[in-house]
């Protein structure tokens, strides 16, 4: 086999591979479609590399399903990495690039033989499309890791070459009038080795990034309350931990505020478990829907929940609280009868600036123990520091 078959048979063989990876990661996670987008665009730029130096029928028609097949892979590369970072394809930047690079190509085949011209259609083509996609990546709103900067880059490089190889080549060797010996030129060993470089930079990247997408999502359970849609005790403790350093680094106030269901055990004996339930997740939505995005809400276990207010003081604490439960008092749930009112009770601690989040939930906790003894449906203050005595700040039950 001579040099240039086997520089041919590299990138066939190596797109071959990473479509079954792909297809094999595809396979176990099924809900990830555009990792089944990648499988059959790798699948289409095996056989269209391969077509690029064996013939099968006669050249045009060769030629021509060759260029067809790695446009669609190059495409499909192209929608599934936008997939991946939540963006949509654009349609009518990319849909014009790759038609105007496909109608010269169909061109500089037909109606003007010129390889040359072929060779400059297509690698622009690509070139443009792969330029398109990196800005439209580096646009999401998603939260960037390094590797997914690295993908960026990779991207907008590897785009950037398909105008500078080609231009070099040729003003190199100059235009190309047969396939005589094209196969040994330096265009062809470097659009070969370029596209392995690139082909397997982005898919081993590519891999790495769903990888730690998986894992992202691994934890984020592992730190969620199922019923609830809530943060855990063990994501409350997490995301709390970087929320005090924060609050150190800038001296600013923090506030934590439990509250707890009142007679959730007496609802759950009378309406039963899946009214319990839904009971659970119409508060959960009420706190949710109180707290702002800078704030955390967790469900500690059973009924009881904790918010975490950046920024707050026992007072905006008291305040947030009593809002709540206003807010609570008159929401109507369809599993409960109409003259059946939903309460909470409440305990408010702000944060000393020393203290650890277990002694700030615990002096919180203790409050909420104070208004379930003051009757319910109220909202208690813990005093700063460690001291014992309570004060109430909302003195009749409603």
């Amino acid at each position: 086999m001579d040099t240039g078959a086997f520089t041919a048979l590299i990138n066939p063989g190596m797109s071959l591979v990473f479509a079954a990876a792909f297809f094999m990661l595809w396979w176990n996670q099924r809900d990830r479609h555009f990792i089944a987008v990648m499988a059959a665009s790798f699948l289409a730029l095996s056989f269209g590399f391969l077509l690029q130096y064996f013939t099968l029928f006669n050249l045009t028609l060769t030629k021509l399903l060759s260029n067809l097949l790695l446009l669609a892979g190059g495409t499909g590369l192209a929608t599934g990495s936008l997939a991946r970072f939540g963006c949509r394809t654009p349609v009518a930047r990319t849909g014009i690039f790759g038609a105007a690079g496909f109608i010269a190509f169909l061109w500089y085949l037909v109606v003007d033989p010129d390889i040359t011209g072929r060779v400059y259609a297509i690698n622009f083509a690509v070139g443009a499309i792969s330029l398109v996609i990196a800005v439209e990546i580096r646009s999401s709103s998603r939260t960037f890791r390094f590797v997914d900067k690295l993908l960026v880059a990779l991207t907008t490089f590897f785009g950037l070459s398909y105008f500078v190889r080609p231009v070099v080549a040729v003003y190199i060797e100059g235009p190309y009038t047969s396939y005589e010996g094209f196969h040994n030129s330096i265009y062809w060993t470097t659009m070969s080795v370029s596209s392995s470089m690139f082909l397997l930079l982005f898919s081993l990247l590519l891999i790495t990034a769903i990888a730690l997408d998986l894992m992202d999502e691994l934890r984020q359970e592992s730190q969620t309350d199922p019923l609830s849609g809530l943060l855990n005790r063990r994501g409350l403790e997490e995301r709390a931990t970087e929320m005090l350093r924060n609050a150190t680094r800038r001296k600013s106030p923090l506030a934590v505020v439990v509250c707890d269901i009142d007679h959730f055990k007496a609802i759950n004996d009378t309406f039963g478990h899946a009214t319990g339930d839904a009971v659970i997740a119409a508060f959960a939505t009420c706190l949710r829907d109180c707290v702002g995005p800078h704030n955390l809400v967790a469900r500690l276990g059973g009924e009881e929940f904790a918010v975490l207010l950046q920024g707050a003081n026992s007072a905006v604490g008291r305040l947030f609280a009593e809002s709540t439960r206003t807010t609570l008092s008159v929401l109507k749930l369809p599993c409960l009868p109409p003259e059946h009112r939903l309460t909470a009770s409440f305990g408010v601690a702000e944060w000393t600036g020393s203290e650890s989040l277990q002694n700030l939930v615990s002096r919180a906790d203790a409050a909420l123990y104070e208004a379930k003894k003051a009757g319910r449906d109220c909202v208690r203050v813990a005093p700063d520091g460690d001291n014992v005595g309570l004060y109430p700040m909302n003195e009749t039950a409603a």
